[in-house]
């Protein structure tokens, strides 16, 4: 089941005003003449904190295909923190699809990782099914976990000074003080 992504962020976790505060870009002219750099390393700066605690930040919403329903009954998202299930569709054998009644599956919260648990009654899918789901902290910056946002101000002002300067590009680590403000929030999977 791999994840695709359906509706990007509609904001980041950290926003332009505050990321120029940050990188102390206080002359209005050069702020302006910088503002589409700045805006581009807030979402890569999002994206690999994302990738780095497995966590989608800011609400998005993302589709998982699943070619055959689990025996149990369970569905395992691969997906965290999950806000909602937006909506469930089965495929019949002719690949027509149905949407699923929201009474005939529920999203179990609190557990890591989320699990989509499928009712008595849910329709049969031979076809496959799809699950949308909103996942993330919330739709306003304000509900990102305010380490995880400072890891994001740390990794725009260090890339906005450095501009892919030698030997600090060549660290594929992220940077320790930015690895320090995730520690808590990383999820690691033993397998």
């Amino acid at each position: 089941m791999i994840p695709i992504l359906v509706a990007a962020p509609a904001v980041e976790p950290i926003s332009l005003a505050e990321a120029r505060a940050y990188v102390r870009l206080d002359d209005p002219e050069a702020a302006f003449a910088e503002d589409g750099l700045i805006e581009s390393l807030v979402a890569a700066a999002r994206l690999a904190v994302e990738a780095a605690t497995r966590l989608k930040l800011i609400a998005q919403t993302w589709r998982l295909s699943i070619a055959t329903p689990p025996a149990s009954r369970a569905i395992r998202l691969p997906l965290s923190p999950v806000a909602g299930v937006i909506e469930i569709r089965v495929f019949d054998g002719a690949g027509l699809a149905s949407v699923v009644d929201p009474q005939l599956y529920r999203l179990r919260q609190g557990v890591q990782p989320p699990v989509v648990e499928l009712e008595q009654g849910f329709p049969s899918a031979p076809g496959g099914m799809e699950i949308d789901v909103v996942a993330g902290f919330g739709e306003a910056p304000a509900s990102v976990p305010a380490p995880l946002r400072q890891a994001i101000r740390a990794l725009v002002a260090r890339w906005f000074e450095e501009r892919g300067d030698g030997a600090a590009q060549a660290q594929a680590a992220l940077p320790a003080d930015v690895a320090l403000a995730i520690a808590p929030y990383r999820d690691i999977r033993l397998r």
